[in-house]
């Protein structure tokens, strides 16, 4: 598939993102394939190893961040995270996975599986929490999008959000870790420093990505081996 085509396929998946009615429902497998032509675009955009979200530009990196200690903070922290270095107006649609669950309390987590599955039921998508973990919103449906990011961090799951914008490439996705932080995954150095600098000053405290989150969300490709032996 010639490049051309790999651009034709991603936009028609972005405009099948926002004709639909509603949030579109997705099984992990879904999710996965939405993610067929980013590979084919080299290190632009993020790639998903049906496990999992990572950037293979050379310049990717990350930023960890803790939750903030005041409960009341959540929904900002939540919301900031969700548009970080972009303005609300420019957001097209965006993906939420949720890909891990069951860590804590079966009990406790329960209440959160229910509202997500009511939040599909009002969707016209009545799926259950384990079958459809992935959520395609559209450009209309940040406050959604924000809703939706809310529910990991309360309840103790792992989850990708990865934002749409009505230009440029990707340059972040959020990893929500059920050990209550965010990693942030970002492309270019330009808009690490950038978004650094900013979570510094609204008091975040931002520290450097822990090697393990380098190693999982910043895969960047070896160089060939020259071999001159031969």
């Amino acid at each position: 598939m010639n490049l051309f085509a790999v651009r034709t396929e991603r936009v028609s998946f972005r405009i099948w993102v926002l004709r639909t009615n509603k949030v579109k429902i997705l099984t992990a497998a879904e999710v996965a394939e939405s993610f067929s032509w980013s590979a084919k675009l080299g290190s632009e955009y993020a790639n998903c190893d049906g496990k999992g979200l990572f950037f293979t530009d050379p310049e990717a990196n990350c930023i960890d961040l803790e939750y903030p200690p005041k409960l009341e903070r959540l929904p900002f922290f939540a919301r900031f995270l969700a548009t970080v270095g972009y303005e609300a107006r420019d957001f097209e649609g965006g993906l939420l996975w949720f890909t891990d669950w069951g860590v804590w309390s079966s009990t406790e987590e329960a209440v959160g599986y229910r509202i997500v599955e009511g939040m599909h039921r009002a969707a016209g998508q009545p799926k259950s929490f384990e079958a459809a973990p992935g959520h395609a919103f559209r450009a209309d449906e940040l406050q959604d999008a924000i809703g939706m990011l809310l529910q990991p961090m309360v309840f103790g799951w792992d989850a990708y959000y990865l934002p749409h914008w009505s230009y440029g490439t990707h340059q972040f996705f959020l990893h929500v870790s059920h050990d209550s932080f965010v990693t942030v995954a970002t492309r270019t150095r330009e808009f690490h420093d950038r978004i650094f600098s900013l979570l510094a000053e609204l008091d975040l405290h931002p520290k450097p990505g822990h090697e393990l989150r380098m190693q999982r969300f910043c895969r960047i490709p070896s160089p060939p081996v020259n071999d001159s032996s031969r």
